[in-house]
């Protein structure tokens, strides 16, 4: 029998988004569409089913999903921004991205036989099933990648550039994606499972739940409303959300409402009983106790901790599992005090 070769991938669809709305449901299915977002006061709208990649490249749109399955009638709608420096991978959910104030973003989605068409001319084969979704720190690379593949998705457009550069950009943009989520495959490994795909389920699940938390540790979302995110029972997500991330989900919105204080401490003027208004502390006593029980500083050794130890926190507060970052950036900022 001769032998099969992978049909060829379509060209991306280019569009240049200035002014109003964008709506992909109306978009064709059968290939991946590159979305350039410039601009104030535009929308896109982005159909259930589909994957995404959105990397904002100046300032940040706010992006927003409405109610399903796993919130309760009476959860106010999820919106949250999604920063310069920062990236996000959505799949299956409706998402609505707005740019309230000027932003540049671009965004990569199509349905996932799109997805899978495109993937399995790569190395291994991945699937559109392998990507993970959330939101993180966009690598360089990752970043360069998707320019280069916007600059020549739009020179195709035109006409003033081979269909066949722009098929390649979005190759290397696509090796790039699947190497940045090399990050999680210690986190699959910990996962529950007698295959490596009921694993990556898990772990997908799991990560629902995490990135509720880390969109908005100051949201104080309740353990049952967590729980329908990873459609686990309460008892259930504790247990394998410490199995997996080393914290429970309470631990972990903890610590993130813990480095909220300190960024709130040591960059800004703001005064320690506003912060404990804003960090939702019962008074100004227990954030102290928790600050100093946390950090071993006070609120006023830390405001007059050299830059540089400053630094190393807001670098360690990067992390996906931060936790070894506090104790050290806590050595350093008493080593620097004494």
């Amino acid at each position: 029998m001769p032998a099969e070769f992978p049909r060829p991938v379509p060209l991306p669809e280019f569009h240049c988004l200035r002014s109003g709305t964008l709506d992909l449901a109306g978009l064709p299915r059968d290939r991946m569409h590159l979305v350039h977002v410039g601009g104030r006061g535009l929308r896109v709208d982005l159909p259930a089913g589909w994957m995404s990649v959105w990397i904002p490249l100046r300032g940040a749109p706010d992006i927003a999903t409405p109610a399903d399955a796993y919130r309760s009638p009476d959860d106010a709608l999820p919106q949250w921004p999604l920063p310069t420096g920062r990236m996000l991978v959505a799949r299956g959910d409706l998402l609505t991205a707005r740019t309230r104030a000027p932003a540049l973003c671009l965004l990569l989605a199509g349905t996932p036989a799109a997805w899978n068409a495109l993937l399995r001319t790569l190395p291994g084969a991945p699937a559109c099933g392998d990507i993970f979704a959330r939101q993180w720190a966009c690598a360089r690379p990752l970043r360069r990648a998707a320019v280069r593949m916007a600059q020549c998705l739009r020179s195709a457009t035109f006409a003033t550039l081979d269909p066949p550069a722009g098929l390649s950009a979005q190759r290397v943009f696509a090796l790039a994606l699947v190497d940045a989520q090399r990050d999680l495959e210690p986190f699959v490994d910990r996962c529950n499972g007698r295959t490596p795909q009921r694993r990556r389920l898990t772990l997908q699940r799991l990560l629902r739940t995490h990135q509720l938390i880390e969109r908005d540790p100051e949201a104080r979302l309740e353990l049952a409303q967590l729980a329908r995110s990873a459609n686990y029972s309460p008892w259930h997500l504790i247990r394998m959300y410490r199995e997996v991330f080393g914290e429970t989900p309470s631990e972990h919105a903890a610590r993130l409402r813990l480095e909220r204080a300190w960024s709130l401490v040591r960059d800004s003027a703001m005064p320690v009983c506003l912060i404990t208004q804003h960090l939702g502390y019962e008074s100004q006593s227990a954030f102290c106790r928790a600050f100093k029980n946390a950090f071993g500083l006070t609120t006023t050794q830390v405001r007059h901790l050299p830059v540089e130890v400053a630094r190393l926190r807001s670098h360690a507060a990067n992390h996906v599992r931060p936790r070894n970052a506090i104790a050290g950036t806590t050595r350093a900022a008493r080593h620097a005090v004494s």
